[in-house]
């Protein structure tokens, strides 16, 4: 488990109020936010396969098979979360209308696969949630520097 997940929580639930609460109130809504907390990880863990794939092992190493497999479950994992976003309609976020400690830690995933190719066309509902939650302030202000700079690349673009 990604070490975050407990320190944003911790954080989110016993720290100040903020103008912006990151803890739904009902508990069906939290157990939704925790859930895409935590699956959040698992499209995390699924990007990375690919990307690190790529960066790390040396072009003659790599094996069609193992990019092959990797890109198969990234898309099957996005079509998830393409389906999660249809299930809760335009203008919404991860885990309901309101901004939510799952945006806070789902958001840099899906802006990691929108830099390395992800089709905001194949994936039109993800794509939406990019492009609302890119213009907030706190993201501009988050931006990695080098993401400004250039385009990323285009390697998850084939999904």
């Amino acid at each position: 488990m990604n070490p975050m997940l407990p320190s944003c929580t911790l954080r989110a639930s016993s720290g100040p109020r903020v103008l912006t609460p990151l803890i739904p109130e009902g508990q069906t809504q939290q157990a939704l936010m925790y859930q895409r907390m935590f699956e959040g990880q698992i499209l995390h863990q699924k990007v990375s396969d690919i990307v690190y794939y790529n960066l790390c092992v040396p072009e003659e190493e790599r094996h069609d098979s193992t990019m092959k497999r990797n890109m198969e479950t990234l898309a099957a994992e996005l079509k998830m979360w393409e389906a999660y976003m249809e299930k809760m309609g335009p203008d919404s976020y991860l885990a309901g209308k309101a901004f939510s400690l799952a945006d806070v830690l789902v958001f840099p995933v899906v802006a990691y696969a929108v830099r390395y190719g992800m089709s905001q066309e194949r994936y039109p509902r993800l794509g939406a949630y990019y492009n609302i939650l890119k213009d907030r302030p706190s993201v501009k202000a988050t931006w990695p520097p080098h993401w400004l700079e250039g385009p990323g690349s285009d390697t998850i673009k084939a999904l």
